[in-house]
């Protein structure tokens, strides 16, 4: 009689860690790309960095720039309330938010369509039953974009039809890249939930960030549009750490939705995924 074939298995914590940095690095496809900055400024958005800011935000419709501003949270409010008043005529923040979302629909055609189409359909279900297992009270811009995300992908891959779009994709590759960048923003917003439960603002957890170099310390401040003098980051380290292990926890009920079998393949899935793709 032959013995049963195992399968690997995975704990919670471990495949949040595990997937952590792929989707990171998944969403700086599009968020990093020339051709997003481009097509930002010829929608009229003053910089791709506007582009940026008001096609993440713009989920949450033409509210006032302050709270544009609080939901975005790391970057300096004064840069976002610019980008927020700078709207190009003719157009609703709502509608450029549709914009983006295309430009990421549109990286995920070229960059994910290479991929099994069965092991993409898998990474994307899988991340689905994570995303629709959070409440909405976690946090406004992951909700806002749930919420464009089911109305654009109630669409796909039934119809290219979409009212008022701008040319989302029909195909499981463009829902690959929405899964993900939902993933990211799902992440964000537990994030901001924890720095602000251990006690530091989001300037705090910028300049004692976890990142390599570039992305930590005052020349990222800088870079996110803060100005100094900034404090010692290593005043903020240990409750920076804290932040992390805590965003971490918030996570856990979400992922738990998934049995030790399915945690396993979602994290293989998103770290093979990842690697195999240039950029």
């Amino acid at each position: 009689m032959s013995e049963p074939i195992s399968r690997p298995t995975a704990t919670v914590a471990d495949t949040i860690e595990r997937v952590f940095k792929p989707i990171q690095q998944f969403t700086r496809g599009w968020m990093m790309s020339p051709d997003t900055d481009r097509y930002g400024v010829e929608l009229g958005m003053r910089t791709g960095r506007e582009f940026w800011i008001v096609g993440r935000a713009g989920v949450l419709g033409s509210c006032p720039a302050e709270i544009a501003a609080g939901a975005l949270a790391f970057h300096a409010p004064e840069r976002v309330i610019a980008a927020w008043h700078a709207l190009p005529d003719g157009l609703t923040h709502h509608e450029v938010a549709e914009h983006y979302a295309s430009r990421i629909t549109a990286w995920g055609e070229v960059a994910i369509s290479a991929f099994d189409p069965a092991r993409m359909q898998r990474l994307d279900q899988l991340g689905r039953r994570i995303i629709d297992a959070v409440p909405a009270c976690l946090g406004a811009l992951f909700t806002g974009w749930r919420t464009l995300d089911r109305r654009l992908t109630a669409y796909i891959p039934n119809s290219t039809d979409i009212p008022n779009s701008t040319d989302i994709p029909n195909s499981t590759a463009a829902r690959v890249a929405l899964t993900t960048h939902l993933l990211r923003e799902l992440r964000a917003a537990a994030h901001i939930n924890a720095i602000m439960a251990v006690g530091i603002t989001p300037l705090d957890a910028i300049l004692a960030s976890t990142n390599e170099p570039p992305r930590t310390g005052p020349a990222y401040a800088e870079a996110m549009g803060f100005r100094g003098p900034f404090r010692d980051p290593e005043e903020v380290r240990p409750a920076r750490l804290e932040a992390e292990a805590l965003t971490a926890r918030i996570l856990e009920p979400f992922f738990a939705v998934l049995d030790p079998y399915e945690l396993a393949e979602f994290g293989e899935l998103v770290e093979t995924t990842r690697n195999a793709i240039d950029m």
